[in-house]
């Protein structure tokens, strides 16, 4: 590098504090700077002499093999994530910046280099700088190069780590399949495609690769930064389970997979933990639950509605917390007095605001509010105009002293926390050595904050040092997980929170086995090690689910009680003519869960799953006579019924030692008959029942047990499917890049598939659309969406000939309340799905009451 490539002395220092930065984190797959100095006048630097390869030279025609890629991708992604977390954005990230050794070790060259070569503004005398005589980053005119730049990159504009995503995202897209995501015969066409052009699906060039890794791809890809992954670290925790999918085998299968579905609220997320750990076949026997402790229990509030996330002042005289009081259907902040009083509504925007909490002298509290994207905000207890302190922050926390705020980002897994001046100001990170860091809370003394977070994949509690007193201690390990794991806490997942910490003991909320309620359970951690110590100890019991602890100075808490439970609805109407004729009318009624309808084309006969016996079964409900019965009856779960248009037949899924199988059963009774192994979900009966469309778009001949694919796809990959009453067409929900989804209806031929230039879109993938559902004359779809920000019923009309929409989709009925909601909120689209017949729609409705009770354990 010459002296006149860094003549700017401003532009030098900058960068050479960059570098210096870099190489600080030491981080094992950063690059070791030891000097940057003159000599001569000639400037260099001096740097750890890594033995290997560029990632450029190691990469073939047809891409890395899948475990090799992915071994490197979650490398350079920790050591990005790890930058990002410093404040230091690389800028040029490429294949020829990342250098892998003989074992397998990657190295991230060149920090600090493209801010070298970037065009210096106005004020910065107009100069334009290159690093000469080393590798060059373009011309210097634009910051990186150009087939890995961001959209932002390439327009000049103000860039950020998210643009680090982007060409990670290129240079990942390359390490699979082989071909640059980006290029054209110019460096200008090449800019033009970043900024206009999709590059052709992974899935089309290395066809092997799993779906979620190309849903990972196209997601880094997406030109708006806002779409994109928001944190380095979110994104390396999702390349790492596709990596530990791919290493046990399942990474083939991924494609099956329901994608994540996007939910309102949080706070109902235990409602529906029963159905999902049905369909993956939690049907074992649970260890028996402790007994709860004793507690004293006084309820606070007496809403019909949906009462939640509370917050009690430190003196123990006042409550605030979340209600849809009002009748809007969103969550609005009240504050009361203890133990009684009339509530006083704080906030009034469309917006759901939830999580209030109050500084230690009771005059402020802080919230979330989903207006304008989301973010914390902060207001007099007793009323007064709202303040926003950061934007993307949820659940704050004041320190015991009330000059910081605690809070995170993101979502649980790889969520990011951080504390933030309660008077306003930038915010600090707490424990950015994690992989992960979420749901904060303070300790007693305020030295310490604790997040749920995980470390090279060691998810535990780690007690971390208060980030603004400028401890170079790690976060402790508290090691409570073990003690969750010994007690069988963690049976449905890791996604256990601290919920506060009081003296020596911190509360949470967790569930002890499949199909148990939601109980508050306190554990003892020692303020001054961090450390957990003996066995958690269970608070609370009985029907409900118990979640949202937050403690006053005697150590009283409240909490939320909340009851929900879902059962099947139905709306009248013309379906033919999407015309309702009556109003929404309960189907059935009972505290177990009532899921996945299926009805008859003439509306007479409803095919449904439930767990009334305490496992899912297969059950049939006479819509004229009112009549229930159990089709099924073992003690595995049997889920995602399909009845026969004439109500005859019953296709369903259920666990077997080959996996899930699809099996039938005749309405009337009798022996079920095993279809397939491990071939999806069962979607649409043909018309003579000799057959079944499965959900990824494969007709299942019963008679001869072939599975053919009734379409042949390439850039487009196939979610869920239906098929048309005159089997002559398919409804298919497909993905494009990254997780949005759009409709298409393609033709069906026996004697063979349909291309997909035949496919005819009928949305645009603008939204966030659900499994499409015909109406029973075949020119109509029914589906949920997502189109108006609520989970609401929409409707699309097709040409009878051509099945060309013939007008845009049309909302059908709403759903916008939050205690009556369309499905459970935290429930995929593959288990919301409408079902259609001629006189009616049947559809899952969550129904949600809570309140707000209070609770003195004994010591």
């Amino acid at each position: 590098m010459s002296a006149q490539s860094v003549a700017h002395p401003g532009r030098k220092e900058r960068f050479v504090q960059e570098a210096r930065a870099a190489s600080a984190l030491n981080h094992p797959n950063i690059i070791t700077i030891y000097e940057i100095d003159a000599a001569e006048g000639v400037d260099f630097i001096a740097m750890e002499f890594v033995d290997g390869k560029t990632l450029d030279q190691l990469i073939g025609r047809k891409g890395l093999p899948l475990a090799e890629a992915l071994r490197y991708a979650v490398q350079i992604a920790d050591a990005l994530a790890s930058a990002h977390a410093a404040g230091i954005v690389h800028r040029d990230l490429k294949p020829a910046n990342l250098m892998v050794t003989e074992k397998g070790l990657v190295k991230v060259l060149d920090f600090g280099l493209a801010k070298l070569t970037e065009t210096i503004d106005s004020e910065d005398d107009g100069l334009t700088l290159t690093a000469a005589g080393a590798p060059r980053t373009e011309e210097g005119t634009v910051v990186g190069t150009a087939s890995y730049m961001s959209p932002e990159q390439a327009e000049a504009k103000k860039v950020d780590t998210r643009s680090d995503i982007f060409s990670f995202g290129a240079v990942l897209y390359e390490m699979v399949t082989g071909r640059k995501a980006f290029a054209g015969e110019s460096r200008v066409a090449t800019l033009s495609a970043v900024l206009r052009e999709e590059p052709k699906p992974v899935s089309e060039v290395a066809e092997t690769t799993p779906a979620e890794l190309e849903r990972i791809i196209g997601r880094c890809l997406r030109k708006d930064p806002a779409r994109r992954f928001q944190t380095m670290a979110d994104l390396k925790v999702a390349l790492e389970e596709v990596k530990e999918e791919s290493a046990s085998g399942e990474g083939a299968r991924t494609a099956a997979r329901s994608a994540p579905s996007r939910s309102r609220f949080g706070v109902v997320a235990a409602a529906v933990v029963g159905v999902i750990a049905a369909v993956l076949a939690l049907w074992w026997v649970v260890r028996r639950p402790p007994a709860p402790v004793a507690l004293e229990i006084t309820r606070l509030t007496s809403e019909t509605g949906v009462a939640t996330t509370p917050a009690i002042s430190a003196d123990g005289k006042l409550l605030a917390y979340a209600s849809d009081r009002a009748g809007d259907g969103n969550l609005e902040i009240y504050v009361q007095q203890i133990p009684g009083g009339q509530p006083l509504r704080l906030t009034n925007h469309p917006a759901n605001d939830t999580d209030p909490a109050f500084s230690p002298d009771s005059r402020s509290i802080a919230f979330y509010s989903a207006r304008d994207g989301g973010g914390l905000y902060v207001m007099p207890s007793l009323g007064g105009d709202a303040r926003l302190l950061v934007a993307g922050g949820r659940r704050p926390r004041y320190s015991p002293d009330g000059a910081w705020i605690a809070y995170y980002t993101g979502e649980f897994q790889g969520g990011r926390s951080y504390i933030l001046p309660a008077a306003g100001g930038p915010p600090l990170p707490v424990a950015p050595s994690l992989t992960s860091a979420a749901m904060p809370v303070w300790s007693p003394d305020g030295k310490r904050v604790l997040v749920a977070g995980m470390l090279d994949r060691r998810v535990d509690w780690w007690a971390a040092p208060r980030p603004d007193l400028g401890s170079a201690e790690p976060p402790v390990k508290t090691g409570a997980f073990p003690l969750f794991a010994a007690q069988n806490l963690l049976s449905q997942g890791p996604e256990i929170a601290p919920g506060d910490w009081r003296g020596s003991e911190v509360l949470f909320s967790t569930i002890a086995g499949p199909f148990q309620d939601m109980s508050l359970w306190r554990l003892a951690v020692s303020p001054s090690s961090g450390k957990a110590t003996g066995k958690p100890q269970r608070l609370t019991a009985g029907a409900g689910h118990s979640y949202s602890p937050y403690t006053a100075a005697d150590g009283s808490f409240v909490f939320t009680l909340m009851n929900a439970n879902a059962d099947l609805w139905s709306l009248p109407a013309d379906t033919a003519e999407a015309r309702p004729t009556g109003e929404v009318q309960r189907l059935t009624q009972d505290a177990a869960a009532d899921v996945m309808p299926s009805v008859s084309a003439d509306g007479t006969k409803l095919a449904f799953a439930s767990n009334r016996s305490g496992s899912f079964d297969i059950w049939l409900k006479d819509l004229v006579s009112g009549k229930e019965s159990a089709l099924t009856a073992t003690p595995g779960p049997e889920v995602f019924p399909v009845l026969s248009a004439d109500g005859s037949r019953v296709a369903y899924l259920s666990p077997g030692l080959l996996g899930l199988s699809v099996y039938t059963i005749a309405a009337a009774g009798g022996a079920p008959q095993k279809a397939c192994d491990s071939c999806g979900l069962p979607r649409s009966w043909t018309s003579d029942k000799t057959g079944l469309l499965l959900g990824s778009g494969r007709l299942l001949s019963l008679d001869t047990k072939e599975q053919v694919p009734v379409m042949k796809t390439s850039k487009l990959r196939p979610f869920d499917s239906s098929l048309s009453p005159d089997d002559r067409w398919v409804a298919l929900l497909t993905y494009g890049q990254g997780s949005a989804t759009s409709l298409f209806v393609a033709p069906l031929r026996r004697e063979g598939v349909a291309e997909e230039s035949e496919w005819i879109a009928v949305t645009d993938g603008s939204a966030d659309d659900g499994v499409p559902r015909w109406s029973p004359d075949g020119n109509r779809l029914y589906f949920f969406s997502e189109r108006d920000g609520s989970r609401c019923l929409w409707t699309l009309r097709l040409d009878p000939l051509t099945r060309r929409p013939l007008s845009p989709p049309a909302p059908f009925q709403h759903f916008h309340s939050t205690r009556r909601p369309a499905g459970l909120l935290e429930v995929g689209r593959e288990v919301v799905v409408p079902s259609v017949a001629r006189d009616k729609v049947v559809f899952l409705l969550g129904d949600i009451t809570s309140n707000i009770w209070m609770a003195r354990a004994p010591q």
